[in-house]
């Protein structure tokens, strides 16, 4: 069992258990044995032959394989979440119900980009021939079980249009032969020349997810009844198909746009289960009409000097808004923000928004995020439950909050090259200031962060402000969990110095040490993560407690980065060396992503 692998082996465990089906079988087998042991307590005359026996049979439970008892279905639904081929593998060597059922896996996944890796220096006509041919191999093969196909992965690098479109209409084929429910397909374009999507894809009625980048898409006759998501990626579009898209697929719950073209105007209606809409860079929409009772989900995202309108005037239902294009920002502030009553996630763009004010009225609204603040000058706030607040900009506009309810708020500015850094004074300054003398001083943590360096207030008391250009701050609840914010930090940012303020007799600076000090020798958390995507554990080298008295830093060949630091420690020693409390400093070392890769 252990050669599956600790992590795959604790996954495989956590979805059985879910479905708590191996869970019952191991307790049910537990309480059995537990009640033949209390009579062995109670009959302490029975013969040998009755005790023999019942460590036989003791010995025969406690062998019974429960995780091939498994139904073939949730053995198959395992197996899907794994994140690799390799892995699906590896799991094999389990029992032989298992090392039967990978072989039948109906997630196929095929990646040119890995095969051309794996590969390695072979000829590039020789290495795309054979990956055509790997993938029609294994496809004719599953084909001729006539097994059913839960989703089929396929990724080309590029695509040639006198060589594969024979290809790719094969293998859909077979995808659509075999009930397909997920198909991923992702073409790369070769002199301007795409791959038309063949025709039998759009009368699947086993078809529930459908991905699809650098195809193009023209059938006229669309009929997926059970299709639920859409996502289309780098595809032509036009109007009437997509209202033919639209009015043959009924049962679309998640629908995406990301980077589409021709498209102007996209009306959406008569979808009464859509429940998600992502509008991302399509550069020509001039206006967007969405009428979906059930909708909860809306994320637009455009360039700044593309103006479109965006209604979603019907979409009552809506709970999480992201708008990320000043003009249609300052449309909603103004005119369509009332129509959303049960809104509780709230992610506005201010970039370049001429507005200077705005109002933000909703009783249910939880979490709310200003973007791109460099005009905005005061925002008003009124909403009973919002408990997250965030705001990222140039400036700190003046915030208003009724009533003042957060567990979370963060705060992040980056002055344009050239503006004076953060400071006594400065309108930054004040206007941070004055929002976090807004919050109970004993209930809340700040965290300030600053490129290399980190300083973490235990409590809101004697807080000052590091004169640097860019400078993050967030307050959080002192009984909320701090290991996630500071986990994200430092895996963000690799930090220098950690620095926290506290009280004399404050405990709160050991176990920050402690927490950042425990180091497996090999940490699994990530495991599946590429080198340049770990948790910051796999890079740190040390950590250690550091006298600010004595760290000096040499005027001649220093670093920015040495320098920032150096300017860290200075606002240290002289805004708390005089105050009543105690500054604990951590130094802290990394291997660099390339090392670590290495």
């Amino acid at each position: 069992m252990k050669l599956v692998g600790g992590t795959v082996f604790l996954f495989l465990i956590m979805i059985a258990s879910y479905y708590q089906i191996s869970l019952h079988m191991i307790s049910e087998s537990t309480r059995q044995r537990s009640e033949e042991d209390n009579i062995d307590w109670v009959q302490e005359d029975a013969s040998m032959k009755e005790t023999e026996d019942r460590t036989n049979s003791d010995q025969k439970d406690t062998s019974v394989d429960h995780i091939s008892q498994l139904p073939d279905h949730i053995i198959h639904h395992i197996l899907s979440h794994l994140r690799n081929v390799k892995d699906v593998i590896r799991t094999s060597i389990l029992s032989k119900k298992w090392r039967a059922l990978w072989y039948s896996f109906s997630v196929l996944i095929f990646d040119e980009r890995k095969f051309a890796a794996e590969i390695g220096h072979e000829d590039g006509s020789n290495m795309e021939s054979m990956f055509r041919n790997y993938v029609t191999h294994a496809l004719l093969k599953h084909d001729a079980k006539k097994s059913h196909l839960q989703k089929l992965v396929v990724h080309m690098i590029a695509f040639d249009l006198l060589q594969d479109t024979d290809y790719l209409d094969l293998w859909l084929s077979i995808a659509i032969c075999r009930n397909i429910k997920e198909l991923d397909l992702h073409i790369g374009i070769k002199n301007n020349k795409r791959y038309t999507l063949t025709s039998c894809v759009f009368s699947s009625k086993a078809l529930t997810g459908m991905r699809l980048s650098g195809c193009e898409l023209t059938s006229d006759n669309v009929t997926l009844p059970n299709l639920q998501k859409l996502y289309l990626h780098k595809i032509p579009l036009v109007e009437h198909f997509i209202q033919n898209l639209i009015s043959g697929c009924h049962s679309i719950e998640d629908l995406r746009f990301i980077k589409c073209s021709g498209l102007k105007h996209l009306q959406v209606s008569n979808l009464s289960k859509l429940k998600r809409v992502d509008i991302h860079h399509c550069t020509q929409l001039k206006k967007v009409v969405i009428n979906a009772p059930k909708l909860e989900t809306f994320w637009y995202c455009g360039k700044k000097t593309t103006h479109c309108k965006v209604s979603l005037e019907e979409c009552t239902s809506l709970k999480r808004l992201t708008l990320e294009h000043p003009q249609v920002t300052r449309d909603f502030c103004e005119n369509q923000l009332s129509n959303f009553p049960v809104l509780e996630k709230l992610h506005l763009s201010m970039s370049n928004n001429k507005s200077k004010y705005v109002i933000i009225s909703n009783p249910h609204l939880q979490k709310l995020t200003l973007k791109g603040c460099q005009k905005l000058r005061n925002a008003v706030i009124d909403a009973s439950n919002l408990v997250s607040f965030e705001c990222k900009g140039e400036t700190m506009p003046w915030v208003e909050v009724h009533p003042l309810s957060f567990t979370y708020a963060k705060l992040y500015f980056v002055s344009k090259p050239g503006h004076r850094v953060v400071g006594y004074g400065d309108k930054i300054w004040i206007s941070v200031k004055s929002f976090i003398e807004k919050f109970n001083p004993e209930e809340f943590k700040l965290i300030l962060y600053s490129n290399k360096n980190i300083v973490i207030h235990e409590d809101l008391n004697n807080v000052t402000l590091p004169p640097m250009p860019d400078l993050g701050c967030e307050i959080i609840k002192s009984s909320a969990c701090m290991d996630d914010i500071l986990f994200s930090l430092l895996r963000a940012l690799h930090p220098v110095t950690l620095s926290i303020i506290s009280s004399p007799d404050s405990k709160f600076p050991k176990s920050v040490y402690e927490m950042i000090k425990i180091k497996d020798e090999d940490p699994n958390c990530c495991i599946y993560n590429a080198s340049n995507n770990k948790c910051w554990r796999h890079f740190l080298k040390d950590v250690n407690f550091e006298d600010l008295n004595h760290v000096k830093f040499e005027d001649t060949e220093v670093s920015k980065e040495d320098k920032r630091t150096s300017t860290w420690y200075n606002w240290l020693q002289s805004e708390y060396a005089t105050l009543k409390c105690q500054v604990t400093s951590l130094r802290l070392s990394w291997n660099s992503r390339q090392q670590h890769a290495l």
